[in-house]
């Protein structure tokens, strides 16, 4: 291969967005684990992680900074839409997803993946996992995963 031409295309590679290459390999861990209150709920390092690999939030609704993860991003095998976190200002400390698939098909896989149980919370359409964090019925057709905690 020509080294002018390996050397153009990484040039071009490194002006990329990161948001057009693959989702950090810390997502995982780092928004996993928040998001199953397993870590602390930081608003301000979640908007930064957030901001660094998908760009600005696409919109500010709910006191929460909503970002577009990359097409087909998975988190335990559930396809993810968004991704949204708690404003500065909000009395809550909030970070959460949402998931393509149904409840019942997310509550099976975080069982099976992550070892979590959901139980019913609120009736059948809000669980609520040993550790807080929620899995609830969002618009019919997808989940909501999040942890929420109270601003000291």
């Amino acid at each position: 291969m020509d080294w002018k031409i390996l050397f153009l295309m990484l040039a071009a590679l490194g002006s990329m967005p990161v948001s057009l290459l693959a989702a950090p390999t810390t997502f995982e861990p780092v928004i996993g684990s928040a998001l199953l209150c397993n870590d602390q709920i930081d608003p301000v390092y979640f908007k930064d992680y957030l901001t660094r690999f998908y760009k600005n939030p696409y919109k500010t609704e709910g006191e929460a900074y909503w970002f577009k993860p990359d097409p087909a991003q998975k988190l335990y095998d559930l396809e993810l839409t968004d991704i949204y976190v708690s404003t500065e200002s909000s009395r809550y400390a909030f970070l959460g997803v949402i998931f393509k698939e149904k409840l019942d098909v997310a509550r099976k896989k975080m069982l099976e993946i992550r070892g979590v149980s959901y139980l019913p919370f609120s009736g059948d359409a809000v669980l609520r996992s040993a550790q807080g964090s929620f899995l609830i019925e969002y618009d019919n057709t997808k989940t909501k995963l999040y942890c929420v905690k109270h601003r000291i």
